[in-house]
């Protein structure tokens, strides 16, 4: 086979040769890599929400401080405990009956009690409340509904 002069000096000079191959017989065989179609990234939810800790004041608590427990892994115990009592996957929270959201707070409740950093707690607190906080995306902005209260607990005295 016979490469035409200009081509292949052409082809020599040309960088990540091997890298642009790979490229094309990829795309040739279907695989898009690397513009492969990721659909969870695809769009923006237009509700998103948080879960949080505050003292008996509502004074918020840093959550991966004083409980080793960041937001999202409290949100997926959440999740996952609204699927165990609903029997089926969690798409719309708002959705499901408040009785079983109370149920599924008082369960991340019981972790979070179960992981404080006694030193790391301020001075003075003596019950801790969880809450929910959505944020939904509308025509005028971002929107913030009102917390919702998922379960309250007392500390022990020491």
């Amino acid at each position: 086979m016979h490469i035409p002069g200009p081509f292949l000096k052409f082809w020599q000079r040309l960088p990540f040769r091997t890298t642009l191959l790979v490229v094309i017989g990829l795309y040739l065989i279907k695989e898009r890599y690397p513009f492969s179609n990721f659909p969870m990234y695809s769009k923006v939810d237009e509700e998103a929400d948080i879960l949080y800790v505050t003292d008996q004041a509502d004074r918020s608590l840093a959550m991966k401080k004083v409980f080793d427990l960041g937001s999202g892994s409290a949100k997926k115990i959440y999740k996952k405990e609204l699927a165990t009592l609903t029997a089926a996957p969690v798409t719309r929270i708002d959705k499901i009956a408040k009785s079983a959201r109370l149920a599924a707070g008082q369960a991340v409740m019981a972790t979070v009690i179960a992981r404080i950093q006694p030193k790391d707690l301020p001075a003075g607190v003596t019950g801790l409340r969880l809450y929910r906080q959505t944020f939904r995306l509308a025509n005028s902005g971002l929107t913030h509904l009102a917390p919702e209260l998922l379960a309250e607990q007392a500390l022990p005295t020491p």
